[in-house]
């Protein structure tokens, strides 16, 4: 492969410099930038010193004295559906003693695919012991790296708990909405090979279409977490999750 982790990079695009921190399959890998890491395509980026010799170059063949007006640069213009919040997973490929390849674990992403920003308190339980516990800021079509799931603790009956509330709250909108979510190995294990297979980077669930009015708030109990996955206009509908071992109802 043209690039291995520790690399130093640069996004073509935007020319932002970085450094590769793995591989997540033939054709995309994860950068550093800034402490912010995030997927991109390995034909994206490049070497920096390419970006520094064409500078030097062309540096060196500038004769004029007059001084240049600098020429507005083009902005990288992201088309993102507004979709809604969805998780997404990045499988992640090891070798075993035989040099054959398996999956070691998961990068996972939030995708904050709607026109809010959103605060996220963020935990995890493996076996109903809490194992990781953030909160985040999502900013409004913005994607964030959450953590890394090792695809043995699948075994372990994860469970995570997203729960939401407005940066700037509304009267209108709900105060807090709180979305549970477990993985099952046997269902992960199908979705990464058909990922691998097609040639894609990830695959994802929908935790809610748009945030919440009112009328849908969930309140957290003592020891009770709300589970609601409204899918009408996700990948994957209410009845392939349930049947894939996800507990799925509505809570008013």
């Amino acid at each position: 492969m043209k690039f291995q982790e520790g690399d130093k990079v640069i996004v073509v695009a935007t020319g932002e410099k970085g450094v590769i921190v793995e591989w997540i399959n033939k054709t995309m890998l994860t950068i550093d930038v800034g402490g912010v890491q995030f997927p991109v395509y390995a034909d994206q980026i490049d070497f920096p010193y390419f970006d520094e010799f064409s500078k030097k170059k062309n540096n060196s063949t500038k004769k004029s004295t007059t001084s240049d007006i600098p020429r507005q640069e083009k902005k990288l213009v992201k088309h993102i559906p507004r979709d809604g919040v969805h998780i997404a997973f990045f499988p992640i490929l090891d070798k075993d003693e035989f040099d054959d390849d398996l999956f070691s674990h998961y990068r996972v992403f939030i995708l904050n695919h709607t026109d809010d920003s959103i605060i996220l308190h963020f935990s995890v339980k493996y076996n109903d012991q809490k194992e990781h516990d953030t909160k985040h800021l999502l900013n409004a079509l913005d994607d964030l790296y959450l953590f890394d799931l090792p695809f043995d603790r699948l075994n372990d009956h994860p469970k995570f708990i997203f729960d939401f509330s407005l940066e700037k709250a509304s009267k209108d909108k709900a105060s807090r909405y709180v979305v549970e979510f477990k993985p099952k190995s046997k269902q992960f294990l199908l979705l990464s090979e058909k990922t691998l297979k097609d040639h894609n980077a990830s695959f994802k669930f929908l935790l809610m279409d748009k945030y919440p009015g009112k009328e849908a708030e969930v309140k957290l109990e003592a020891d009770e977490n709300s589970q609601q996955f409204d899918n009408d206009k996700g990948e994957i509908d209410l009845s392939i999750l349930q049947k894939a071992g996800f507990k799925v109802n509505k809570k008013n």
